[in-house]
């Protein structure tokens, strides 16, 4: 059965990357079959696990001969205008052309995004499109409520260009309040942005695999699958990648103030 992480890949691709089911098919290694079942009947499965992008199967010495090339061709595209990078195809049939390569297509496809991810994570950018990006993070502050004086915790979500802040307060910070939040915040903010960053919560990671894969909660690959955004994870120990949200967050015992009943949500309505 198809993943419910998959299910959300293809759904991202179409409608956020605009690619044909081929496309989708071929960057994902699977049929044209599968890719048009589940556009066509956009029913997500219940399966929890994410696949593993790059597998743990060792490269052959075929394979591994190449990979030094790759390398070279990628830092030499960040020097080139997008449509003069390679695509991995592209490097696939140079190897072959120019190099005599004997290997899979399919080792290359997941070669080029593993080097491509470990160069994006590499490079910090200085600035961000509007609408790309969202940071998440938890505060926490104490309030009067109702004569008594209360902790609540403040679901954060910032725009990553434009800066605009959304806050909702809730009495704890559950799953239900973490799923509830993001849906307000979408309202609120008038539309979805393509990613989304975040800490690796319990409530949205499961297990922290190798790089930046994780072994995510299903319910909110479904809520990613719905509002068709992708999160990203920060590094273990690595708050500061999320320097806009960071940099603005409520620390609890900073804020104190006073809160109707109706202020504050329980996570559920």
């Amino acid at each position: 059965m198809i993943e419910m992480a998959q299910f959300h890949n293809i759904k991202f691709l179409k409608e956020v990357e605009g690619l044909s089911q081929r496309q989708i098919a071929t960057k994902l290694g699977i049929s044209r079959n599968t890719v048009s079942k589940y556009l066509k009947h956009n029913t997500a499965p219940t399966t929890v696990l994410r696949k593993n992008v790059y597998g743990t199967k060792e490269y052959s010495s075929e394979t591994k001969r190449v990979i030094p090339i790759i390398d070279q061709w990628l830092e030499e595209d960040q020097k080139n205008w997008r449509k003069q990078k390679h695509t991995a195809i592209k490097i696939f049939k140079r190897l072959q052309d120019e190099y005599d390569f004997k290997g899979s297509a399919s080792n290359i496809r997941k070669i080029v995004a593993k080097r491509r991810q470990q160069i994006q994570e590499a490079f910090i950018p200085l600035d961000f499109q509007l609408g790309h990006q969202f940071q998440f993070d938890w505060g926490e502050a104490d309030i009067i409520l109702q004569g008594r004086k209360q902790r609540i915790f403040l679901f954060c979500v910032q725009l990553s260009a434009s800066r605009m802040r959304f806050v909702r307060a809730f009495i704890h910070e559950k799953q239900e309040a973490f799923l509830d939040g993001f849906v307000h915040a979408f309202e609120f903010l008038g539309g979805v942005p393509t990613e989304g960053l975040l800490d690796n919560l319990k409530t949205a990671v499961i297990k922290i695999l190798q790089g930046r894969d994780r072994l995510e909660q299903e319910s909110f690959i479904g809520l990613q699958a719905h509002y068709v955004f992708k999160a990203e994870f920060c590094n273990p120990a690595s708050g500061n990648e999320k320097g806009r949200i960071e940099g603005s967050r409520i620390h609890k015992k900073k804020c104190l103030g006073t809160f109707t009943g109706s202020s504050i949500s329980k996570g559920t309505e």
